[in-house]
C-alpha cells in the first residue's frame, strides 16, 4: 500500500521546500503519494506548475456554501484566535471570519476523509488552516508533524508543535553544554521568485475592489508612526550610557503567533514597556529595539511612551551595537533573546518559548521578579552559551532553511518521518 502524506503550505518558497521533501521521500521510498494543501495562491500556483497534487484549501472554503452550524462558538473562537487578534478588524470582518472557519472545517473534513493520509506535515500550529487541520486530523489515523523555521537558519520538525509547543522544551533544562560550538551561518543566498509574490499581491489588491478574498488571507493592517515623528524619536546620541546599568528590551513582532499565543501576561507593546519600567531600578536605562521589519509599525501608545519616558531610547542601531551597549536583554519570547544569550547577556523572558528552559535563561512573571533578577545576578558558572546553543541546534534542528538555494537537507527530513513510520508499525 502507498503511504499517503498531506501537507499544509502557505507561500511559494514553502511550496518549493515541500516539493523537495516529496522528491527526497520518493528517492527513499517511491511508494508514496503527496497531497499539498495550499493557503496562498502563490503556493498553489507553484505546486500546479511543478506537477504536484494540490488543493487551494482557503479558496475552496471561501467559495463553499455554508453548511456547518453545529460547531460550538467557543471552538470557532479558538480556531480564529490568531486572525481575530488583528486590531484593525471590523465586526463584519470578524463575522465573515467566523463563517469562513465553519466552512473550512467542512472542507478539511472532506479532504482528510477522502485522502485518508498516513502522515500530515503542517506549517505552524496557530493560523486558521493549521488549527482546522489539527482538529480534523485528531479524528484520523494520520501521524502529525509540525514544521517551522528555527534559529540560525535551521528547520524544526516536531511531533507536538512549534515555538513553545515543541516536544523538547522542558527537556532543555537538562541539556548538556557538550557542543559542538555554535557557528552562526553567514549570509547565504535565499531563493525567491517575484512572479509568485506578485500573484499574492495582485490577489490582495483586487479584493479591495471586489471583496473576493478568504478572510484568513487578509493581511494585518498596522498603522505607521509618521516618518518625521519617528525620526525625532530615534535617538542616536554620542553620549554613552553605562552599559552595566542599561537594559535591551527586544520587542515582539506585533502580528506574530508567539506574541498572541505564548504571551501569558498578555502584554501589549505599550504594556511591555510599562511592565519593564515598573520593575527596573531607578538608575537604569532601557534601549527599546523594534523588530527590524516592523519599525514604525507599533501602536500609538507605544510611541507615546517612548516620547514621554526619559530613561528610554528607541534604537535605530544594529543588533550587535545594541547588544554591545547593554548588559541584560528582556523580551517576551523573541529570538533576539537567543542572540543576546550567545553574546554573553543575561536574558530574562516574560513569556513562553522553545528556549525558555535553557540553563541560564531567566523567567520573570512580575515586575518585582524582574527587578530582583536585575539587582541580584545569578551564579555566573553557567555553561558556555555557545556550547549550549550548539548542542541545542545540533540535537533538535535540521541544518538548513526553507529559503536556501540548496535544499539537499530535506532528505534528512524525509528520512526522519519515514523511520518514525517504520518504528510505529513494528
Amino acid at each position: 500500500m502507498k503511504t499517503k502524506v498531506v501537507t499544509l503550505v502557505y507561500y511559494h518558497p514553502m511550496a518549493r521546500f515541500f516539493c523537495a521533501i516529496e522528491d527526497a521521500w520518493k528517492q527513499l521510498d517511491p511508494n508514496v503519494e503527496f497531497l499539498h494543501l495550499a493557503v496562498f495562491p502563490s503556493a498553489w500556483a507553484y505546486f500546479r506548475l511543478h506537477g504536484r497534487a494540490t488543493k487551494a484549501l482557503s479558496w475552496r472554503a471561501f467559495l463553499k456554501r455554508a453548511k456547518d452550524r453545529s460547531t460550538d462558538p467557543d471552538v470557532i473562537s479558538a480556531l480564529i484566535r490568531f486572525h481575530s487578534s488583528d486590531p484593525g478588524m471590523t465586526d463584519s470582518q470578524r463575522d465573515a471570519l467566523d463563517r469562513h472557519a465553519r466552512k473550512m472545517l467542512d472542507v478539511s473534513r472532506s479532504v482528510i476523509e477522502q485522502f485518508d493520509p498516513d502522515v500530515a506535515i503542517l506549517s505552524g500550529d496557530t493560523r486558521l488552516p493549521a488549527e482546522v487541520l489539527m482538529r480534523t486530523l485528531a479524528d484520523s489515523r494520520a501521524t502529525t508533524w509540525f514544521f517551522e523555521q528555527g534559529p540560525y537558519r535551521t528547520t524544526l520538525l516536531d511531533r507536538e508543535g512549534v515555538n513553545a509547543n515543541c516536544s523538547f522544551r522542558t527537556a532543555l533544562a537538562d541539556l548538556p553544554a557538550t557542543g559542538p560550538e555554535l557557528v552562526v551561518p553567514g549570509q547565504r543566498p535565499r531563493w525567491n521568485n517575484r512572479l509568485y509574490s506578485t500573484v499574492d499581491k495582485l490577489v490582495v489588491a483586487q479584493s479591495r475592489l471586489t471583496g473576493l478574498l478568504p478572510p484568513d488571507l487578509r493581511p494585518y493592517r498596522l498603522k505607521k508612526c509618521p516618518s518625521a515623528r519617528y525620526k525625532a524619536l530615534v535617538r542616536q546620541s554620542d553620549t554613552v550610557s553605562d552599559r552595566r546599568k542599561t537594559l535591551l528590551l527586544a520587542m515582539q513582532v506585533p502580528e506574530d503567533a508567539n506574541n498572541i499565543y505564548h504571551n501569558p501576561l498578555q502584554l501589549s507593546d505599550a504594556g511591555l514597556i510599562e511592565f519593564v519600567m515598573s520593575g527596573i531600578p531607578p538608575d537604569w536605562k532601557v534601549v527599546v529595539r523594534e523588530h527590524p521589519l516592523y519599525r514604525r509599525k507599533y501602536s500609538a501608545a507605544f510611541y507615546a511612551l517612548v516620547e514621554r519616558l526619559e530613561r528610554i531610547e528607541l534604537s535605530g542601531r544594529s543588533l550587535p551595537e545594541d547588544i554591545a551597549r547593554t548588559c541584560i536583554t528582556v523580551t517576551v519570547n523573541s529570538l533576539t533573546g537567543l542572540d543576546a544569550f550567545a553574546a554573553g547577556h543575561r536574558v530574562i523572558v516574560l513569556g513562553e518559548s522553545f528556549y525558555d528552559h535553557l540553563n541560564g535563561i531567566l523567567p520573570a512573571r512580575t515586575p518585582a521578579e524582574l527587578g530582583h533578577l536585575i539587582e541580584h545576578p545569578t551564579d555566573r558558572s553557567n555553561p558556555a552559551p555557545n556550547m549550549l546553543l550548539g548542542a541545542l541546534v545540533d540535537r533538535y534542528f535540521f541544518p538548513g532553511h526553507f529559503t536556501d538555494i540548496d535544499l539537499g537537507y530535506t532528505r534528512g527530513i524525509a528520512a526522519r518521518v519515514i523511520e518514525s513510520l517504520r518504528v510505529e508499525t513494528r
